[in-house]
């Protein structure tokens, strides 16, 4: 913990906040990745469940960022990164794209 103890408040406070969402996010993706062998698109010991690990790790940060963006309580923050985590990188790709295909005016679109 040396090392960490030099780090940066802000970047100490980043850290722990995002290991405190990383069960949440890893949950969310165990979830999601159970739907998919129940679906028979998957194998749940297959090599895909590697890549959750990532998944979660991003949905953890991309979730707890939103959700202290928006001030939530920490009960309503885990529910933000448990959300995010079932959506998953595409999932959130295909949010923000039809986010963006809504409300951003055709003539910043190509820019």
């Amino acid at each position: 913990m040396a090392l960490f103890d030099k780090l940066p408040p802000e970047i100490q406070q980043a850290a722990l906040g995002a290991a405190g969402f990383f069960p949440t996010a890893v949950l969310a993706r165990v979830l999601w990745h159970n739907r998919l062998v129940r679906m028979g698109q998957r194998h749940f010991w297959g090599r895909e469940l590697w890549w959750e690990v990532p998944a979660a790790v991003f949905c953890a940060i991309t979730g707890g960022g939103l959700a202290s963006y928006m001030g939530l309580d920490p009960m309503a923050s885990h529910a933000v990164v448990g959300v995010v985590g079932w959506l998953g990188p595409r999932g959130i790709e295909v949010l923000l794209a039809k986010v963006i295909e809504r409300y951003v005016p055709e003539s910043k679109k190509g820019k």
